[in-house]
């Protein structure tokens, strides 16, 4: 007896409706096909069947992503052994320095802000959402894991997702991009100088394991408060000493019975 190949293409397909219902909230089928490319026969089908599944939600002529994707998201995070182990020491570090902190993970060549927590603020709410993807090479925590990774695992990187100019400030030639690098794998330090979003810095530090590095944390705030020194000695310091307190959390962990 042999199990029928899974439709990769269907799959694809379904794929790129859920994009569209992540980016662009409701929308009808004409739009979805509009966005995709897809015909409006074709979208309605695979909407219905995500409808079915309880993935998606319809209003009206519209079409929504259910709430069951936050019931995911919040088990999947539960069980990863870096957030249980991070999330309390992040939020001792938030406490310390009155400034939003962040968790970050690298899933198929981007970064996912797995945990945040810090003051509201005017800008706070600019900030990738947690769950949101990101380009690495343009946040600190972003160039913290690829300062970690191997020459060749950074080339596969930069050839498949490019290194895409999101501010004027974003480093966009290889080159330069691979000195900052080493310069952050010298450190252990990475800087975001309004390089994602032109109003914001942010300092990173790695986490890593025996297995190499498994995320990175980092603090973020304005321009006009995180600048000088603060930015470069003092959260600079203490980033790297709660990246070392996770760490050795980690390996403690790994060592329990």
């Amino acid at each position: 007896m042999t199990d029928d190949p899974v439709p990769i293409g269907s799959l694809e397909t379904s794929g790129r409706i859920i994009d569209v219902l992540v980016e662009d909230g409701a929308s009808g089928v004409t739009h979805v096909a509009g966005e995709t490319g897809i015909s409006k026969g074709t979208v309605h089908k695979h909407l219905s069947s995500l409808r079915t599944l309880g993935y998606v939600v319809k209003d009206g002529t519209s079409y929504r992503l259910s709430l069951r994707y936050l019931g995911i998201g919040n088990r999947v995070r539960m069980r990863n052994e870096l957030y249980q182990i991070a999330k309390p020491i992040i939020d001792e570090l938030a406490e310390t320095v009155r400034a939003t902190t962040n968790l970050m993970i690298a899933e198929n060549g981007f970064g996912v802000y797995v945990y945040r927590n810090g003051e509201a603020s005017e800008w706070s709410g600019h900030l990738p959402a947690v769950g949101q993807r990101v380009h690495l090479h343009a946040t600190a925590g972003g160039k913290a894991i690829l300062s970690q990774y191997a020459e060749e695992r950074i080339d596969d990187i930069v050839t498949t997702h490019g290194l895409a100019q999101l501010t004027g400030k974003t480093i966009t030639d290889e080159r330069e991009f691979k000195r900052e690098l080493r310069s952050v794998r010298d450190r252990g330090l990475a800087f975001e100088r309004g390089e994602h979003l032109p109003s914001i810095q942010c300092v990173g530090s790695p986490i890593g394991n025996s297995d190499g590095p498994i995320g990175s944390i980092s603090v973020s705030g304005s321009i006009d408060r995180m600048s000088g020194k603060k930015l470069e000695e003092d959260f600079a310091g203490l980033v790297v000493s709660k990246a070392n307190e996770i760490e050795v959390a980690l390996l403690k962990n790994d060592f329990d019975p």
